[in-house]
């Protein structure tokens, strides 16, 4: 018991309000189950979904509690394994057997379906929580079963009277635990891990992978990140081999943004906006087969998704510190600010690439949707993505590391790129692109301007530093 405490311990460490929600859902179900149990039954339509719900929480949360616990280093210990099927065994406990013995005492029917049920909605939570590209993967199986409610209603009367449902759960159970669980109790070297700035998006489902453990990846994901290296590898080689043959500042630059930005070069953000079509496309014939929103909108998402990797770019500057002290070393500066000009001067190609995929992102909407007035869609989105993305570089470049600033900016950013989108779609509309337009690129550019000079001049007054970020 002492294990199994710790264990509930370092999930509440991790998770503290997942764990008192799902506390506070269990004895919301509990009190409903006692009322059960004195004649009420109408509580039993409540006492069931509170603790359905409540359990998928929960093991979500144990889940995302092994892939923390299940590192190499942790199979040294004595009994890992068995400990571990201890914790289980409590787990079923209390999760499985325990409601069961109060629908047995409140003589509700189909006690064996119900327990399997119980088991399979807890091993999917486990697998959402131990994987979540594969709980991703179980969503659009009830999405096909959302659009079918006749079959669904159909299929629910049929398998409650048969006596191979119950077998069926319990089969789709363990596959599910198979597929989550396995993966973990393998001992095996971590991969090498991807430079901070990638921006491939492969990663986004394990964006807040725990510490020491490894990023895992499907086949298909793995197949495309080798694309993103082997484009990433021609460019550097493309860059070092110029660079030797005629050393020039501008070669250097080149050479320098290889490094630092490896999924940058124009193969890599081909294949990345390849990438994001494929998924719109997939999104909009599948989700989106009702047209119930405004289409003018499509240009305000496209530039907030083209500037959705400059967070990352304060991030990942700060990971990298420890590694930047090689570059200051290999490029050997007469003064500090030359260093961060070179540097600031690397990061700079990520606007015309942001404005580059706003734009392109745009033109996809406009083509799946038929909007009206596309070119006005793109003529400002041109103007508002090149603003955002100076803007957004300026403050990710100085702004502050901490979650709670970082979180604060973004979103700050984020409403008002949106806004300025509106206002300007409105302001061309109302007063035509010469005048209109123009007033447009005046106040944003000159913002975007102005905000990006005057963060360099900020960068440039900064001593580099190379001490690896706190936490």
């Amino acid at each position: 018991m002492n294990v199994a405490w710790h264990l509930w311990l370092q999930l509440f460490r991790r998770a503290p309000l997942l764990v008192v929600l799902a506390h506070a859902l269990f004895l919301a179900s509990l009190y409903f189950a006692v009322q059960w149990l004195r004649g009420e039954q109408g509580a039993m339509f409540m006492a069931v979904p509170l603790f359905g719900f409540a359990t998928w929480l929960w093991h979500t949360g144990q889940g995302y509690n092994l892939r923390g616990v299940c590192t190499p280093e942790s199979f040294l210990l004595p009994n890992f394994r068995r400990r571990l099927l201890e914790y289980g065994a409590v787990d079923v406990a209390m999760w499985v057997v325990f409601p069961l013995v109060v629908a047995a005492l409140a003589k509700a029917p189909f006690l064996l379906l119900t327990a399997c049920a119980l088991v399979l909605v807890a091993s999917f939570g486990v697998t959402m929580g131990c994987n979540p590209r594969a709980g991703m993967m179980l969503w659009p199986a009830f999405i096909l079963l959302g659009w079918m409610p006749s079959l669904v209603n159909t299929l629910t009367r049929q398998a409650l009277h048969s006596p191979l449902t119950p077998w069926l759960l319990l089969a789709i159970a363990a596959l599910l635990l198979r597929f989550s669980i396995a993966p973990l109790m393998r001992i095996e070297d971590r991969e090498t891990e991807a430079s901070p700035l990638e921006s491939t998006g492969l990663g986004r489902m394990q964006v807040r992978y725990l510490r020491g453990e490894s990023r895992r990846m499907g086949f298909l994901g793995k197949r495309v990140a080798t694309l993103f290296d082997n484009a990433a590898q021609r460019a550097l080689q493309r860059a070092l081999t110029a660079y030797q043959r005629h050393p020039t500042l501008q070669r250097r630059t080149l050479l320098v943004r290889r490094l630092l930005l490896p999924n940058d070069n124009p193969e890599a953000v081909a294949l990345r906006i390849a990438l994001v079509a494929a998924i719109v496309f997939f999104y909009f014939f599948m989700m989106m087969h009702r047209q119930h929103y405004e289409p003018v909108a499509i240009g305000a998402y496209a530039i907030v998704l083209s500037i959705s990797r400059f967070p990352q770019l304060n991030i990942g500057m700060a990971r990298m510190r420890p590694n930047m002290a090689d570059l200051y070393l290999t490029l050997a500066p007469e003064t500090r600010a030359e260093y961060q000009k070179t540097v600031s001067d690397a990061l700079l190609v990520l606007v015309p690439i942001s404005v580059l995929t706003a734009l392109v992102y745009t033109t996809f909407g406009v083509v799946l949707v038929h909007a009206p007035n596309p070119w006005q869609m793109l003529f400002v989105a041109t103007i508002v993505s090149l603003a955002a993305a100076l803007v957004a570089l300026a403050i990710h470049l100085i702004g502050p590391e901490g979650t709670t600033g970082r979180t604060i900016v973004n979103f700050v950013v984020v409403f008002g790129v949106m806004g300025v989108y509106w206002g300007g779609y409105w302001l061309v509309a109302t007063l035509g692109y010469v005048i209109g337009g123009g007033l447009l690129a005046l106040v944003t550019l000159g913002f975007g301007a102005g905000t990006w000079f005057a963060a360099q001049r900020e960068y440039l007054a900064r001593p580099p530093r190379f001490d690896a970020p706190i936490g």
